[in-house]
């Protein structure tokens, strides 16, 4: 048993050992007639054809302020080298594949056009990729990164809005004469295996269009491979819904509290300031995590921005309301506010019964008092407010559907 033993692992090494050597001449004797920089193709007139498809591992987040998609994704990329190739029956036998550097080989130049950080796919850290090579040529290549690209944003919905964020994915300095970039299937698909899912956005689809374009600058027989991944992701609007939505309709229910404050009450003019202050904070807040552009404008800052002026309003009837009930009642309205409120004239002659008696001086008669307006102002304010909530209820319901 023994005798066998020291058999079986002196062919093991001995395989072992041939196997090295013969991966080792392989390797030797396919760089000699090897140029990384040289396009791997033999027929010149037929551009190389680089299949792709784009792997989705994590979604870090999309930046609202400063419209940036950050994400970790992998690349699927195959084409076939038609130098760095071997007969893997007869001059290596079983050597079907390697392992080489991806400085050792060609590989395709592909830039990331709207990547804030770092365009190229092969950054500075290329070297340390490898590449997987099989006897027949066909290459494999499966480089990661993390993407910082460039997102517009539509926040006109926000919180409930849906994004559509792109990836532009194109050859640069290579033309369709030297290589085409093609997709494998759909182009672009999350990795079961890897993904792990955002808590603020979720991915809704996943697209990728390969086309062609012509560059201004260049000569207009040159085109251009590319490839555009789009990203449609949708906010979960849960979290905004407690911290945003809630606090904001429950101040708007709280700012209807000053139709039953009486305005002989000291503090319904200190209630109405509470509340402007408070939707100014609650304004700033919201501002502070949208970006600061007046292409799109959302919903949610409208309706605060409404609830600020409302608010003015407020304050402003009720001081006015308050200066008007410290006039004397045989004090008759100046001349601007008799042509203002003139109407209301009309409205007491037709519809209301006078509350003079014939012997009371006859002046009174066709003139409205300063309690006369305070009342108006208070039914004007009152209908301004429920009008307010009406208008604002609306507004969600078209932003949530």
């Amino acid at each position: 048993m023994f005798s066998i033993s020291l058999v079986v692992v002196f062919v093991t090494v001995s395989y072992c050992n041939g196997n090295y050597e013969r991966k080792r001449l392989l390797r030797q004797n396919l760089s000699k007639r090897y140029n990384p920089e040289l396009l791997p193709i033999l027929d010149s007139h037929h551009p190389l054809q680089v299949n792709a498809k784009l792997y989705v591992m994590a979604l870090q987040g999309l930046e609202d302020k400063s419209q940036v998609l950050t994400a970790s994704v992998f690349w699927y990329f195959t084409w076939k080298d038609e130098i760095f190739r071997w007969d893997h029956n007869i001059e290596y036998k079983n050597i079907s594949r390697l392992t080489v550097k991806v400085s050792d080989v060609w590989v395709p130049e592909i830039y990331i056009v709207n990547d804030v950080r770092d365009m190229p796919i092969r950054g500075s850290g290329y070297n340390k990729d490898y590449v997987i090579v099989r006897s027949n040529g066909y290459m494999t290549w499966f480089p990661a990164k993390e993407l910082q690209t460039s997102c517009a944003i539509d926040i006109t919905k926000y919180p409930f809005d849906t994004q559509a964020c792109k990836i532009r994915m194109e050859t640069w300095y290579h033309d369709n004469t030297s290589f085409v970039l093609n997709t494998i299937g759909l182009g672009i698909g999350l990795s079961e295996v890897h993904y792990v899912e955002n808590g603020e956005w979720d991915i809704l689809n996943l697209s990728a269009y390969p086309f062609e374009y012509q560059e201004d600058f260049a000569d207009n027989s040159s085109a251009y491979s590319c490839i555009h991944y789009t990203l449609i992701l949708k906010r979960r609007s849960s979290y905004h819904l407690i911290t945003t939505a809630f606090p904001f309709v429950i101040l708007m229910a709280i700012n209807l509290l000053v139709i039953v404050i009486p305005t002989e009450c000291g503090e319904k003019l200190g209630f109405c300031m509470s509340q402007f202050l408070t939707m100014i904070v609650f304004l700033t807040l919201i501002a502070q995590n949208m970006p600061s552009s007046s292409l799109t404008i959302s919903y949610l800052t409208f309706l605060i921005s409404l609830q600020i002026l409302v608010s003015g309003i407020t304050i402003l009837i009720v001081t006015i309301s308050i200066y008007l009930q410290t006039r004397s009642i045989e004090d008759i309205p100046s001349c601007i506010a008799r042509i203002i409120f003139s109407p209301l004239i009309y409205f007491q002659q037709n519809y209301l019964k006078k509350s003079f008696t014939p012997a009371q001086d006859s002046r009174h008669e066709c003139f409205i008092t300063w309690l006369d307006i305070d009342r108006k102002l208070n039914c004007g304010l009152n209908i301004l407010l429920l009008l307010n909530v009406i208008a604002t209820f609306s507004v969600f319901v078209f932003v949530i559907y």
